[in-house]
């Protein structure tokens, strides 16, 4: 069989570039061209996006524990 299983560091690696991935598409989608991108509306966007990548991420985190 050539199936690779992924190990546990790897796993985590992955998810951790995956949330990085995320939060700077949503980031860059955010600002739109021509806007300061410090208006209050996507400085309180950005914000709501960073505690979401954090809840996933120590969530992430603890089921990795029990991997």
């Amino acid at each position: 069989m050539l199936t690779t299983m992924l190990e546990k560091i790897e796993i985590l690696i992955i998810v951790f570039a995956l949330l990085f991935v995320f939060y700077l598409v949503i980031s860059l989608g955010a600002r739109k061209k021509g806007e300061s991108p410090q208006s209050p509306e996507i400085a309180n966007y950005l914000f709501g996006v960073r505690i979401l990548i954090i809840i996933i991420a120590i969530v992430s985190l603890i089921l990795w524990f029990f991997l």
